[in-house]
């Protein structure tokens, strides 16, 4: 199989989590550094998959009538600014550094999967009111600074954000994710691509496969028990990085 068919079919792979859940960055990280990309430049390139997947999932969300962009709109906002400083960030952090911070990254999405089980599978509907205070909109900041910084669950912060402490329903709070997250990774893009941190072939390669993941993605989010699905696969993602992490240790 060629390096460009495994790109391809691993932009599917990681825009189906991303768009349902979370954790494509950590299939997409370890498999573009093994065929020879260096991390940081992994870590660039892997932000136009990012930007493409969030895009196609966002239409979807759209059209299915579930995207509330008022709401969308108001979250990027702090989104990108956390963005902007993540990925100003990002080039300072050495590899054992990035290790040591997506280890802590991985403990706390399972601790914020498994401090409220119950609000997770039972968030296909909520009789609360949104919550879009100050609050909210700090935590979304710090979600963008993650974002820009290394991208790994941060999608599982933002709906962990968005379903626990906002309220939003989780087919609302998945449309939210990927448009904030979409622009916080363009705003990445963006810098890590003025510091020549993007290889743009693998970059497009990755690209082409998530607008199939994305589609796939949003279906799945869409349909009946979809909050069933989201936190299975959110805490399944979160297992499989840290018997990554394990392994890597070991």
């Amino acid at each position: 199989m060629t390096d460009a068919l495994i790109l391809v079919l691993a932009g599917v792979v990681a825009a189906f989590l991303n768009t349902v859940a979370s954790s494509g960055s950590a299939v997409v990280l370890p498999l573009v550094i093994m065929i020879g990309v260096e991390p940081v430049v992994a870590n660039g390139s892997n932000r136009l998959p990012i930007v493409v997947g969030c895009a196609t999932a966002a239409w979807r969300f759209h059209r299915a009538g579930h995207l509330p962009w008022r709401d969308a709109i108001r979250f990027s906002i702090p989104v990108i600014i956390g963005a902007i400083l993540g990925a100003s960030l990002a080039t300072l952090f050495d590899d054992m550094r990035t290790t040591n911070l997506v280890t802590v990254a991985v403990v706390l999405a399972f601790v914020l999967l498994l401090f409220n089980p119950g609000k997770w599978l039972h968030a296909d509907r909520t009789e609360l009111a949104p919550n879009k205070g100050p609050l909210v909109l700090i935590l979304m900041g710090f979600v963008g600074a993650w974002a820009g910084l290394i991208a790994v669950d941060s999608a599982t912060y933002a709906l962990a954000v968005l379903v626990l402490v906002a309220h939003f329903s989780i087919r609302e709070a998945n449309a939210i994710k990927v448009t904030t997250l979409g622009l916080a990774a363009l705003v990445s893009l963006i810098i890590f691509s003025a510091q020549g941190y993007v290889d743009w072939r693998v970059a497009s390669l990755l690209a082409v496969g998530s607008v199939l993941g994305a589609l796939l993605g949003a279906r799945l989010a869409l349909g009946p028990h979809a909050a069933k699905w989201v936190f299975r696969l959110l805490v399944a993602a979160v297992l499989v990085e840290g018997v990554h992490l394990a392994a890597g240790f070991a």
